[in-house]
C-alpha cells in the first residue's frame, strides 16, 4: 500500500534524473565536437607554419587555442600553445612567443607529458639565443637537460641540448662552465661512437684548458688529439697537434720534451701524401715553419713559411697572405736579419690595413715595436707600441661594450621575462577568481534547487501522511465490521451443524442407491472394455498396411534419386567441359595481358629516357662550372631533385662588375616543376641579361609580371608561380662589397665577420592567378667584408622529414651554419650533405632540394 501511494514521487525523481543526463551527455558531445575542431585548426596551423604563411598559422592557432581552452581540452590547449610560440618566434615577436610557451609548459607539466615540456623548454632556449641572451638561454637549456635525464631520454637529445649550453657559455666567454659542459658532451658523443664529434670536442676542450690555464689538461687532450691524427693518417691535425704539445712543454719549463714534439712536427714535412689539399698544405708548412723556428733552425723555417706563403698567394686568401708574413717576419727578427723581417711586416701591413684585419695589424705592430726597439729607434718603437695599445684597447673596447649591451640586453631581457610571467599569473588569478564567482553563482542555483526539492519532497511526505492516516481510519471501522460479522456467523454455524445431521441420514440413504448404479457401471465397463481390444486389432493391421506402403514410396523415390544423380552427373560434366573451355579463354586473356605489359613497360621506358632528356635540357640552363669558378672562387651546390627533373633551379650572371647570384623554387615537382623552371629561367634572362635591369627588387616586379603574362594567370586562374632569393653583389672601392638582396617567401643567410645574419624577403610570391598584376618588393642593402659567405636555400632542405616526421626545421639549419662556418666550403658541402642524409635516413624526400652558397 506504502509502495503505491509514494511512486509519483519516484516517477518525478526519475525524471528529474533522466533530463540531468541528458544535458550533460549534450554538453558532453559539444565537448567532443569542440575538442576535435581544436585538433583540425592545429593541424592546419602547423602546415600553414611549414609554408611559411605565418599570420595565417597564427590566426588558425589562436581559433584552436579558444576552442580548447572553452572544452576545457587541456592537451588541445598545451599544443596550440606551443604552435603559437613557434609562429611568433617566426614573426621575432618575442615577447608573445614567450607567453604562449609558458602557457604551454605549464599545460604540459599538468598532463605530465616530460616528452613536450622538454621541447618547449628548448623552444625557449633557442629564442633567448637569437636574441643573444645567453644567460637564459641556458636556464631553459639546463632544465631541459634536467628533464631529459629524468626520462632517460635518447642520447641524440642531450646532445643537443649540451650543444646549445656549451655554445651560450663559449659566447659568454665563460669558459670553465664550456668545459665542464663540453666534458659532458664527449662522455655522450663517445657513448654513442660519434668519431668526429669526440675529435672536435678534444679540440674544443684543449683550447678551453690553455684559456683556462689548465695546462695538465690541454695536454692530456692534444695527446688524445696526436693519438687519433696518428691513426687517420691527418699530418696537418698531427702537425697542429704536435706543435701544441710543444708549447705547453715549453710553457712548463720541460725544454727538453718540447723540442722533441717540434723535432716530430719537422718529420712530417716528408710524410705529405700527393693529394693533400692546398689549405690543408699551407697549414702544414706553417705549423713545421713554427718548429723550426723553436728549434732555430731558421732558413728552413723561412722555406717552410714561403711554401705556405705561395699557396695562399694562389688562394687570394688575403688575410692568410697577411698572417704568414708576420710568420716570416718573426722568423727573420728571432734569427737577426731585421732589414727582412722589417720588409715582411710592413708587407703584412699593407695587405691588413685595407681590408681591416685588426687581428693581424696587432701581431704587425706587436712584431714593429719589437724590431725597432732592438735597433734602439726609439720613436718608432714608441710609435708601434702606441699603435699596439690603441688598437688592443680599441678590441678590448668593443668587446666590452658588446658584453655591456649583452649584459643590458639580458637584464631588459629577465624584466620582460618576469612581466610575461606576472601577466600570466594575473591572468590566471583573474580566471580562477572568475571560476570561483561560476560556481559560487551555480552553487548557489544548486542550493536553491534543492531546496526547491527538498519543500516537493516534504509537500509529497504530508499528503503521504494524510492519505496513510485516512487508510488507517478505513482499517479500523472495516476490522469493527468483521467482528460483528463473524458473531452472526457463529450462530449461523450452530444451525448448520443441526442440518447437517439431518442430511447425514439423507447422505446415508443415497449412497446405497450409489452401490446399486455403481455394480450396473462396471457390467457395462466389461462390455466397452471387449470393445475397444476389438479395436486395437483392427488399428495393428492398419498399421503394417501404412509401412508396407511406406516401403514402396521409399523404393520408387530412391530410383528417381538414381535417375536424378545420374542426370546431375551428366551436368557436372559439361560444366568441366565449360570449365575447361574458360580456363582456355583466361590464358588467352593472360598472354594478352602479359604482351600490353610489355607494350606499357616499353612506354615507361620511353617516358622514362625522354625525362632523362629533359634532365640534360633542364641542367644545361643551370650556370656552368666555369661561370661558377669566374664570379667565384669558392662556392658549392646541393642539387637534388625529388624526381628526375626539378622544379628548383639555380642562376647567376656578371654585368659590368655586377655578379647576380638567385635561387628559385617553383609551384610543384618532377615535370610540372621543371616547365616552370624553364618559364622562369627564360624570363629572368629576358629582364636582366636582355633589358639590363639588375635592381634585385626591380628583377623581383617585372618576373611577377612575366609569369602572371606567360601563363595568362588573369584568364585561366593558373595558380603556379614561384619563390626567390636574388642577390647583387657590387665592389665598394673599400675592400668591402655593397650587397643588395630582395626575396619572395625566401630567406638570406650570411655569414659576415664570424657572425651569422638573416635576412628575410618580402612575405609574397611571385605569380598566381589571385594576385594584383603589379607587385612591390623590396631590396634589402648592407656593406660585406670579402670572405663573407651568402647561403641561399629552397625550402625542400628544411622542410625534409625523418622517419618520426619532424622537419630539419631552420632552427638547426642555422646551428649548422655556425657549425661549419670556419671551414671550406668544400668541407660544408659535405657536412651539409651528411646532416641532411643522417636526418632523412630512409624517410621519402618531400620537395625537390638545393642548396647554394660563395664565398664573397
Amino acid at each position: 500500500m506504502n509502495r503505491r501511494i509514494l511512486r509519483p514521487f519516484y516517477i518525478g525523481f526519475y525524471v528529474l534524473l533522466a533530463m540531468s543526463i541528458q544535458f550533460n551527455t549534450v554538453a558532453q558531445e559539444k565537448e567532443v565536437s569542440d575538442s576535435v575542431k581544436s585538433d583540425q585548426l592545429l593541424k592546419e596551423a602547423q602546415d600553414l607554419l611549414k609554408q611559411n604563411s605565418v599570420d595565417l598559422a597564427i590566426s588558425a592557432a589562436r581559433n584552436a587555442y579558444e576552442l580548447a581552452k572553452k572544452a576545457s581540452y587541456l592537451t588541445g590547449e598545451a599544443n596550440s600553445s606551443q604552435v603559437l610560440g613557434e609562429a611568433y618566434t617566426e614573426k621575432q615577436e618575442y615577447n608573445e612567443a614567450l607567453k604562449y610557451y609558458f602557457v604551454a609548459i605549464q599545460a604540459f607539466d599538468l598532463l605530465n607529458n616530460p616528452q613536450m615540456n622538454i621541447s618547449t623548454l628548448a623552444d625557449i632556449g633557442s629564442l633567448y639565443q637569437n636574441q643573444d641572451a645567453q644567460n637564459q638561454a641556458i636556464t631553459y637549456f639546463e632544465k631541459a637537460l634536467k628533464k631529459a635525464y629524468e626520462i632517460k631520454s635518447e642520447p641524440r637529445l642531450r646532445i643537443v641540448l649540451l650543444e646549445n649550453i656549451a655554445y651560450s657559455y663559449k659566447q659568454m666567454e665563460d669558459y670553465p662552465h664550456a668545459m665542464s659542459t663540453e666534458t659532458k658532451l664527449l662522455s655522450e658523443y663517445e657513448r654513442t661512437g660519434n668519431k668526429t664529434k669526440v675529435v672536435e670536442t678534444y679540440k674544443e676542450l684543449s683550447l678551453l684548458s690553455e684559456l683556462n690555464k689548465q695546462y695538465r689538461s690541454a695536454l692530456k687532450y692534444n695527446t688524445e688529439l696526436a693519438e687519433v691524427y696518428q691513426k687517420d693518417n691527418d699530418l696537418v691535425g698531427l702537425s697542429s697537434a704536435y706543435n701544441n704539445i710543444g708549447f705547453i712543454y715549453k710553457r712548463t719549463g720541460d725544454f727538453k720534451t718540447s723540442l722533441d714534439y717540434f723535432n716530430k712536427v719537422t718529420e712530417l714535412v716528408n710524410k705529405q701524401p700527393a693529394n693533400l689539399k692546398e689549405s690543408d698544405k699551407a697549414l702544414l708548412h706553417i705549423n713545421i715553419g713554427v718548429a723550426y723556428t723553436t728549434l732555430k733552425s731558421y732558413t728552413k723555417a723561412k722555406e717552410n713559411y714561403h711554401i705556405a706563403l705561395k699557396i695562399r698567394e694562389k688562394e687570394a686568401n688575403n688575410i692568410e697572405i697577411a698572417n704568414t708574413k708576420n710568420y716570416l717576419a718573426g722568423n727573420y727578427y728571432i734569427s737577426g736579419n731585421i732589414s727582412q723581417a722589417l720588409k715582411s711586416v710592413n708587407d703584412a701591413i699593407e695587405i691588413a690595413e685595407p681590408i681591416n684585419a685588426e687581428e693581424v695589424l696587432l701581431t704587425s705592430y706587436k712584431i714593429l715595436n719589437m724590431i725597432y726597439t732592438q735597433d734602439n729607434n726609439a720613436a718608432k718603437a714608441k710609435k708601434y707600441l702606441g699603435l699596439h695599445r690603441e688598437l688592443n684597447e680599441k678590441l678590448e673596447e668593443e668587446e666590452k661594450a658588446k658584453k655591456q649591451e649583452m649584459l643590458k640586453k639580458q637584464l631588459e631581457i629577465e624584466r620582460n621575462e618576469e612581466e610575461i610571467k606576472t601577466l600570466l599569473a594575473e591572468e590566471e588569478r583573474k580566471a580562477v577568481e572568475s571560476e570561483r564567482k561560476e560556481n559560487e553563482i551555480k552553487l548557489k542555483e544548486k542550493e536553491l534547487a534543492l531546496l526547491k526539492r527538498d519543500q516537493e519532497l516534504r509537500e509529497i511526505e504530508y499528503k503521504n501522511q494524510l492519505l496513510e492516516k485516512e487508510r488507517t481510519e478505513q482499517a479500523l471501522a472495516l476490522a469493527q465490521q468483521q467482528l460483528e460479522t463473524e458473531k452472526k456467523n457463529r450462530e449461523l454455524v450452530s444451525l448448520e451443524k443441526e442440518k447437517e445431521l439431518q442430511n447425514l441420514e439423507l447422505k446415508r440413504k443415497a449412497l446405497e442407491d450409489e452401490k446399486q448404479k455403481k455394480a450396473i457401471q462396471l457390467l457395462e465397463a466389461d462390455k466397452k472394455l471387449q470393445d475397444e481390444q476389438l479395436k486395437y486389432t483392427y488399428w495393428m493391421f492398419g498399421l503394417f498396411a501404412l509401412i508396407l506402403a511406406i516401403i514402396i514410396i521409399s523404393f520408387i523415390q530412391k530410383k528417381k534419386a538414381n535417375s536424378m544423380l545420374k542426370s546431375q552427373q551428366l551436368q557436372i560434366t559439361n560444366q568441366n567441359d565449360e570449365l575447361q573451355q574458360n580456363m582456355e579463354e583466361l590464358q588467352a586473356t593472360q598472354e594478352e595481358l602479359e604482351n600490353q605489359k610489355e607494350q606499357l613497360e616499353v612506354q615507361h621506358r620511353k617516358i622514362t629516357f625522354s625525362i632523362q632528356y629533359a634532365q640534360r635540357i633542364q641542367s644545361s640552363i643551370l650556370p656552368s662550372n666555369s661561370l661558377k669558378n669566374k664570379l667565384f672562387q669558392e662556392s658549392f651546390v646541393t642539387y637534388l631533385p625529388k624526381d628526375i627533373v626539378s622544379g628548383d633551379f639555380y642562376w647567376m650572371e656578371e654585368l659590368e662588375e655586377k655578379k647576380i647570384v638567385s635561387i628559385i623554387d617553383c609551384t610543384g615537382h618532377g615535370v610540372p616543376g621543371a616547365l616552370m623552371s624553364m618559364i622562369g629561367s627564360t624570363t629572368l634572362n629576358e629582364i636582366i641579361n636582355q633589358k639590363g635591369i639588375t635592381d634585385p627588387a626591380e628583377v623581383l616586379n617585372k618576373l611577377h609580371e612575366g609569369i602572371r603574362s606567360k601563363l595568362s594567370q588573369e584568364e585561366s586562374q593558373n595558380h603556379d608561380g614561384m619563390d626567390i632569393g636574388i642577390c647583387l653583389i657590387e665592389p665598394n672601392g673599400n675592400g668591402t662589397v655593397k650587397l643588395t638582396y630582395a626575396g619572395a617567401k625566401h630567406t638570406l643567410y650570411i655569414v659576415n665577420n664570424d657572425e651569422l645574419q638573416e635576412i628575410n624577403g618580402d612575405r609574397k610570391s611571385i605569380g598566381g592567378a589571385n594576385t594584383t598584376a603589379y607587385r612591390n618588393f623590396s631590396n634589402n642593402t648592407m656593406e660585406l667584408d670579402k670572405g663573407a659567405i651568402l647561403y641561399l636555400t629552397t625550402d625542400g632542405y628544411i622542410d625534409q622529414n625523418c622517419p618520426n616526421r619532424k622537419r630539419f626545421n631552420k632552427k638547426r639549419f642555422k646551428l649548422l651554419i655556425d657549425e661549419v662556418k670556419h671551414l671550406d666550403l668544400q668541407s660544408q658541402k659535405e657536412r651539409f650533405d651528411a646532416a641532411l642524409a643522417e636526418h632523412k635516413r630512409d624517410a621519402e624526400q618531400r620537395d625537390d632540394i638545393t642548396l647554394l652558397a660563395v664565398k664573397i
